[in-house]
């Protein structure tokens, strides 16, 4: 019993340490605003680094979600750039940016999820902000 316990042991310890290994291959770096009001045009900048040793070519997206019912709200916020495509090439990070609008009348939470996949490797961010509808002659 205690062979077949020690077995499985290493093996979860060899999946996990494989599991972090290639998280690593991909980050994500995303400057967030530290908040958002209705009426604000975004442009959401998105760093892809990689440690990836050949070229590759993997996609970067931009969820847009209202965070009390996780509907997507991409097409009320104008997220008309939702899905990029870049190549891993070595040395080089993938520098991007997400534009949208936050509607003048949308008052609530949303949840904001950038994921970024290249072969085995990815990595995600995700934010929830409380936006305030705009109130007129507030600028």
């Amino acid at each position: 019993m205690k062979k077949i316990i020690l077995f499985l042991f290493i093996l979860f310890s060899i999946n996990s340490f494989v599991t972090a290994q290639q998280q690593k291959q991909l980050t994500l770096h995303c400057s967030f605003p530290k908040q958002l009001k209705g009426g604000d045009k975004i442009d959401l900048k998105v760093t892809v680094a990689h440690h990836l040793s050949k070229e590759q070519t993997g996609n970067v997206t931009l969820e847009l979600f209202d965070a009390n019912t996780n509907k997507s709200v991409d097409g009320w916020f104008l997220n008309i750039f939702p899905f990029q495509y870049f190549t891993s090439i070595a040395g080089e990070n993938f520098n991007t940016g997400f534009p949208f609008t936050v509607p003048s009348n949308f008052n609530g939470k949303i949840k904001i999820a950038i994921k970024a996949v290249c072969a085995n490797a990815k990595d995600s961010l995700s934010q929830t902000f409380t936006i305030h509808s705009k109130i007129t002659g507030d600028e």
